[in-house]
């Protein structure tokens, strides 16, 4: 999300009279109120961007925002580093903002007790983890697979964002079937295999023939068939998941953690029943996760959330829209106006006409 578009966003809610609330104060207004002016706005995973511009931006309109963190993520750094507070204290100049990490725990402390951000849970990991033997792909770089340098050397999580972490995943490593950590059993190929893969890729000169070097994988699954979690590797994974974030989080801030929302999506009925356990009071969901909603879940809320990016997105690529007004017409989109449905809906349809002119 662009800056000027975020800005933009913040004004037209307060020119139109929204009110921004955190979570306990939404559905506590759900009881007995009926506006369709009160909006939750969240932000995942915990960016550096959030201390350096949404903070900043949130408290000058007197607005408010949810922050969902991984406490695996946190920068350990100590010092709040500049905003743009600092900007326009004159302080120093916006070209000496560093936007690009993760926030430390002085940053998230500090946004709390001005009562401008609330944060809660998004688990411990973010992890993605193999879960079938299906070999789907070899490493060789690909941004898209970035989260596996999460898991062979997760004390560097804080700084993926700002650092090349290619090195830290050996080439040649076989790709298998992914998912999100929490809605999967985990899959874990068999280190013989591994390395014989990265041999092989090592060895090959003609390194783009991928098919080939899986089918030879394949054959070798036969000898290194390699394993899964049991039921109670699972659940002991998922407990330190859930219950740790929050513990981490509840001591770190000194208050209460009651809301959590999954990383991708990500979940499956373990890991909401032991959410419940935890002590969480709701979750999120996204649109496309419809199911979730339609559980008896008792007391326990799902909050079904809309996501808000600067880009339209197509097979192709992202396309980022210059429309400084884009995010107030997503907005009016998400909030069911036809003329803004349509809007997007034209928009969109003529960059998939001119990405295949294009291509």
């Amino acid at each position: 999300m662009s800056l000027d578009h975020f800005e933009n966003f913040c004004k037209y809610l307060v020119k139109n009279n929204f009110e921004t609330l955190f979570l306990d104060e939404w559905l506590e207004s759900k009881k007995t109120s009926t506006s369709k002016k009160q909006v939750v706005i969240t932000f995942d995973d915990g960016y550096l961007d959030n201390w350096v511009y949404a903070y900043p931006i949130l408290k000058k309109y007197d607005l408010k925002g949810t922050i969902f963190v991984n406490p695996e993520f946190i920068d350990p750094s100590e010092e709040n580093r500049y905003n743009l507070d600092d900007v326009w204290n004159k302080k120093i100049d916006r070209s000496q903002l560093a936007p690009l990490g993760f926030l430390n725990w002085s940053e998230l402390q500090r946004m709390e007790s001005t009562g401008v951000m609330d944060v809660q849970s998004h688990s411990m990991s973010h992890n993605f983890y193999f879960h079938s033997d299906q070999i789907k792909d070899i490493y060789n770089g690909q941004k898209q697979y970035d989260w596996m340098a999460w898991n062979n050397k997760p004390e560097r999580k804080p700084y993926y964002t700002a650092e090349s972490q290619q090195q830290y995943v050996p080439n040649g490593s076989p790709i298998f079937d992914f998912g999100r950590a929490l809605g999967l059993r985990r899959y874990f190929p068999d280190k013989e295999l591994v390395n014989y893969a990265i041999d092989m890729y090592s060895c090959n000169a003609d390194n783009k023939n991928k098919t080939a070097q899986i089918n030879k994988l394949n054959e070798k699954l036969k000898i290194y068939p390699g394993t899964y979690e049991s039921d109670e590797e699972m659940e002991k994974r998922y407990r330190y998941e859930l219950f740790e974030s929050k513990r981490i989080l509840e001591e770190k801030l000194n208050k209460k953690i009651s809301y959590l929302c999954w990383p991708g999506g990500g979940y499956n009925q373990l890991s909401v029943d032991l959410s419940i356990e935890a002590g969480y009071k709701a979750s999120t969901f996204s649109a496309k996760n419809n199911d979730f909603v339609k559980r008896n879940l008792g007391d326990y809320k799902s909050i079904r959330r809309f996501a808000m990016t600067s880009f339209i997105s197509t097979p192709i690529k992202n396309h980022y829209i210059e429309n400084p007004n884009f995010l107030v017409n997503l907005f009016k989109y998400h909030l069911g106006k036809n003329f803004n449905k349509n809007l997007y809906r034209i928009q969109k349809l003529k960059i998939l006409i001119l990405d295949r002119i294009f291509k």
